[in-house]
């Protein structure tokens, strides 16, 4: 069983999973399994997110540091701090450059929900 919380807490970067992947690495702060109907990470991209469509759920990205590119739908946006990009359910994208994101997800986004497209 999951372990819901639906408590206000703080979350200490020592808390949070690294993950590294070719490409972009980050720290996930609230992860799936945690049963809180959203996750929460920050990805560092020094390369390229492969394509994928959004089923389901609904993907922001904030970005926070840094530019780069993403393709939303097939169209090319370029981006810098300050910008968010919402992926709705059914949406499909991709991200490249060297940037720091803030990735907020609901619900949750698992593997069942964020289909690789290539």
């Amino acid at each position: 069983m999951a372990n819901k919380t639906n408590k206000s807490r703080k979350i200490p970067i020592n808390d949070a999973f690294h993950f590294d992947r070719e490409g972009f690495s980050g720290d996930i702060y609230v992860q799936t399994n945690e049963g809180a109907g959203y996750n929460a990470l920050i990805v560092d991209v020094h390369g390229r997110h492969p394509k994928k469509r959004m089923l389901g759920a609904t993907r922001n990205y904030l970005i926070i540091d840094g530019a780069g590119t993403f393709t939303i739908d097939g169209k090319q946006h370029q981006v810098k701090k300050g910008d968010l990009f919402v992926i709705p359910d059914g949406g499909e994208y991709e991200y490249e450059g060297k940037m720091t994101l803030f990735e907020f997800n609901v619900p949750e986004t698992t593997s069942d929900n964020a289909i690789p497209l290539e």
